[in-house]
């Protein structure tokens, strides 16, 4: 494999790995809103008023941002794992094809 084909595997493999998280995040709000009472977006509200006072936390464009700073956490944290599993698997592929 090339350097620009492994460099692309890298990238595919990040890209997965960021939407599955998100994706994850997202069912999981979706079908456990109920029993956890809550969502990603109450949370995000919650740890505005935490933060900054109630006043902020009512504010939807705070808790926006927040939610926002969230979900991009996530999704980074889940493209590095996709990078790093991706790596792995395209260098063992690499040996094993020698």
């Amino acid at each position: 494999m090339t350097d620009k084909g492994f460099r692309r595997t890298i990238i595919l493999s990040a890209v997965a790995g960021a939407v599955v998280t998100l994706g994850a995040a997202f069912a999981m709000d979706y079908l456990l809103a109920d029993s956890l009472h809550g969502t990603w977006r109450d949370a995000a509200a919650k740890d505005v008023t935490r933060m900054f006072g109630p006043r902020c936390g009512q504010n939807p464009f705070a808790v926006g941002i927040v939610l926002v700073a969230v979900m991009g956490f996530l999704a980074a944290f889940g493209a590095a794992m996709g990078a790093i599993g991706g790596a792995i698997i395209s260098r063992f592929f690499r040996m094993l094809l020698k």
